[in-house]
């Protein structure tokens, strides 16, 4: 075992690959704790699509000796939280209790990590939960156009996949497959446990090392990168009174040397209220509820995506503005005044997030599992001070240099689709 880290952070590197982060603050008063788990959506063969997020809805329902009940009395006695989520590179299971409720919630965690009760009884019921997520999903023109345009950016690729899987894949999934996935994946390698707040490093290590210390190592999964194509127009027609256009660019993995210069293009140019996106587009023209600009980042590939509802009527204008926009921010840049903006945002919203012990564990859990560091809060900071506003306009120049992908839900967009296209 190694440990590394300042005297409030800490990390150990135990046998077989599993990761302890600890970050200690004497004075708060609640404790977050996480386990991460390095696979999700991507690495699941296309047949039982969505089989992470099955397995994200039924390791609460119990493990040897902790009933589903047991554990849902458990959290309610103790006013805590406990809640799961599944990405496309990593499922995470986290809960948030007062500080002297530690050694409980961290006991939950573990155990149904390590052996969920996987009982066909609630495969089923949670099959019906997940298709009723899936119909849900479909029924909100929003998501949709989102998962229209992951698909469009990465055709025929796991990144392209809908999170929860498909409603056939999810009926098709069975127990054993579930099972098979939790134990292969669930291993030492593939696990980071983290907790932040009142907290002793040692006594978390050794608390995991009894849960855990037998488990056995197992792999890390290799994964494929996507290829360089994408899907250039994806048309929905939906019965519905706005049209929800999604437009994507490739863009930057996440530990590209650029990727702070291209957060700070993204805030410029829809990621937040004084944005040239929001500016225009809602506050100047009234054209559309919301709109807004966004990043994904993964292990080997990114994206950049504009999103925007409007009418029907103005969805080629809607694209003329954001066209615009970006020829603007790529050819004269932003004014530096945009950019301080920009950076002052990411400094206050990074200081704002500290003050919550859920926000510092998510931290030090995502850090670990997708690039087996924390990055120091000051670094950082200090990375995203150094963008100029040479460096937002080349990146974004760069990104939207590649080919853009097109997502529309609305009525009869596949007959508009042409008009607003070109």
């Amino acid at each position: 075992m190694t440990a590394a880290g300042s005297s409030s952070l800490r990390i150990s590197r135990l046998a077989g690959g599993l990761r302890v982060v600890t970050e200690s603050l004497p004075d708060a008063a609640s404790v977050a704790l996480g386990v991460w788990v390095g696979v999700g959506s991507r690495d699941e063969p296309a047949p039982v699509a969505g089989v992470s997020h099955f397995l994200e809805h039924l390791l609460f329902k119990g493990a040897p000796g902790l009933s589903a009940r047991a554990i849902a009395e458990g959290v309610d006695a103790r006013g805590g939280d406990l809640n799961a989520f599944t990405s496309r590179e990593y499922t995470a299971f986290h809960a948030r209790l007062p500080a002297a409720e530690m050694a409980w919630g961290l006991d939950v965690l573990l155990s149904v990590i390590r052996e969920p009760a996987f009982a066909d009884r609630d495969v089923e019921a949670e099959r019906h939960v997940i298709l009723e997520e899936l119909a849900w999903s479909a029924d909100t023109p929003d998501d949709l156009v989102h998962t229209a345009l992951a698909e469009s950016l990465y055709p025929d690729h796991p990144l392209g996949r809908e999170v929860l899987g498909t409603a056939r894949s999810v009926r098709a999934v069975t127990p054993d497959d579930i099972r098979a996935f939790h134990r292969r994946w669930y291993r030492r390698a593939n696990l980071v446990v983290a907790a932040a707040g009142p907290v002793d490093h040692d006594a978390v290590v050794e608390r995991v090392e009894n849960v855990l210390g037998d488990l056995d190592p197992g792999e890390r999964p290799q994964r494929t990168p996507p290829g360089t194509g994408i899907r250039r127009l994806h048309a929905l027609d939906r019965p519905i009174e706005q049209t929800h256009v999604a437009i994507g660019w490739r863009a930057l993995s996440l530990d590209h040397d650029d990727r702070f210069a291209l957060a700070v293009a993204n805030q410029v140019l829809g990621g937040g209220w004084s944005s040239r996106l929001f500016q225009e587009i809602r506050e100047k023209r009234g054209m559309a509820y919301s709109v807004y600009s966004s990043l994904a980042a993964h292990h080997d590939a990114g994206s950049l995506s504009v999103y925007a509802g409007t009418n029907p009527d103005q969805v080629a204008s809607l694209l003329a503005i954001v066209r615009d926009e970006i020829d603007e921010l790529t050819s004269e840049g932003p004014s530096v005044r945009e950019v301080e903006v920009a950076r002052g945002g990411f400094e206050g919203a990074t200081i704002l997030a500290l003050e919550d012990t859920g926000n510092r564990m998510s931290r030090l859990a995502t850090g670990l599992t997708v690039r087996d560091r924390v990055i120091p809060v000051e670094e950082y900071l200090e990375r995203v001070r150094a963008v100029t506003v040479a460096d937002v306009r080349r990146v974004l120049a760069e990104v939207a240099a590649g080919h853009r992908a097109l997502a529309l839900v609305g009525p009869d967009v596949s007959a508009r689709v042409h008009a607003v296209a070109t």
